[in-house]
C-alpha cells in the first residue's frame, strides 16, 4: 500500500534507519574502494541510485531534500568508517549477505521454542498444584476435601496437637 503524500520526514524511524544504514554501506563500500570519501559528483551518484528507494518509500520527497540529509550525515560517516577499518571491516565483510534461515531451521526453532513454552506451563502447572495441596483453615489443619453439602473434613489442629496457625518445628 503506497501513499502518495508522505515525505521523507513522515516515513518511520525503522524506515529512515534502514535508508540511513543502506547509505552508510554505500559511503564504506566507496571509502574501501577508493580509501578516500567521495568527492561531490560521486556523493550525487550515490544519492541518486538511493533516491529510487526513497522515492518509492515516501514519492513527495524531492531529491534536493534528501541530497542534504545524506550530506549532513557524511561527517559522522567518515568517523565511523575510520573506525570500522580500525575494528576489520573489510570489503569480502561488508559484501557478505546474512545468513538467511532455511524453512527446515525456522521449524526447528518453531518446534524447540513449542517444547520449551510447553515445558514451562507444565512446570507451572506442577507448582500452582503444590501450593493448592496443602488446604487449611482456622478448624483444620488440613483438609482433606469437601462433602456433597461443601463442609470441609479433614485432620483437625486438636488432632495434630497444635494450636491454629502454629508451625510444625515449635511444637517439637
Amino acid at each position: 500500500m503506497q501513499r502518495n503524500d508522505r515525505s521523507y520526514k513522515d516515513l518511520k524511524q525503522k524506515q529512515k534507519s534502514a535508508i540511513a544504514d543502506k547509505t552508510y554501506k554505500m559511503h564504506l563500500k566507496f571509502y574501501l574502494e577508493n580509501q578516500r570519501m567521495p568527492d561531490a559528483t560521486e556523493m550525487n551518484d550515490i544519492c541518486k541510485s538511493l533516491f529510487t528507494a526513497v522515492q518509492s518509500l515516501a514519492p513527495k520527497t524531492e531529491y534536493e531534500e534528501f541530497y542534504k540529509i545524506v550530506e549532513k550525515r557524511e561527517k559522522s560517516y567518515e568517523e565511523r568508517i575510520l573506525r570500522d577499518i580500525q575494528n576489520g571491516i573489510i570489503i569480502e565483510t561488508l559484501m557478505a549477505k546474512k545468513h538467511k534461515k532455511t524453512p527446515e531451521e525456522k521449524a526447528a526453532v518453531a518446534k524447540q521454542k513449542k517444547q520449551q513454552r510447553r515445558a514451562r506451563r507444565k512446570q507451572e502447572t506442577r507448582d500452582n498444584l503444590a501450593k493448592e495441596e496443602i488446604l487449611q483453615d482456622d478448624r483444620f489443619f488440613v483438609i482433606a476435601g469437601y462433602t456433597s453439602g461443601g463442609a470441609p473434613y479433614g485432620v483437625t489442629w486438636e488432632e495434630m496437637g497444635l494450636k491454629p496457625w502454629e508451625d510444625l518445628e515449635e511444637n517439637n
